[in-house]
């Protein structure tokens, strides 16, 4: 079993995770990201952004229904389900992709592919292959929890 010494494992790729791999980086330290699932965080792949596309569509459907209440007559209205999906997913491809490129970009070394298990105060096994340790002399684990935002 091979191991890697990192001052923090950030358990999760997702924007939180994102954000706390370039905080501990900011401030010196070494962080390796541990992720099961895909890349892309779940906002941006299935959560918050799919769902706000569909609102905006909504949106305007709706702004098109009251429309003639401001005298603003659009003439024959029809919603096209097939052609909002794409453009979902188009955006949704955009957004997710650029999220990828980003997490891909971190050097293999530091991004670990597999579930996260700990196994002791400072250490990790993910998926049975890796333990990553937290413990660095003369650094304190609250040192690096100290981030803005935290």
């Amino acid at each position: 079993m091979g191991t890697l010494n990192a001052d923090v494992a950030v358990v999760g790729a997702g924007t939180a995770g994102l954000n706390a791999r370039r905080e501990v980086e900011k401030r010196g330290g070494r962080a390796v990201l541990v992720e099961s699932g895909p890349y892309g965080t779940t906002c941006a792949r299935v959560g918050c952004m799919p769902a706000k596309l569909l609102i905006a569509a909504a949106e305007a459907a709706h702004a098109l229904e009251h429309a003639p209440l401001f005298g603003v007559h659009p003439g024959d209205r029809r919603i096209d389900g097939r052609a909002v999906m794409k453009r979902v997913r188009r955006e949704r491809d955009r957004f997710a992709g650029a999220v990828v490129e980003e997490t891909e970009a971190i050097p293999a070394g530091q991004r670990l592919r597999g579930r996260a298990r700990f196994v002791g105060p400072t250490a990790l096994a993910v998926d049975g292959r890796v333990r990553t340790y937290g413990e660095l002399p003369g650094r304190r684990p609250q040192d690096m929890a100290e981030a803005p935002g935290a």
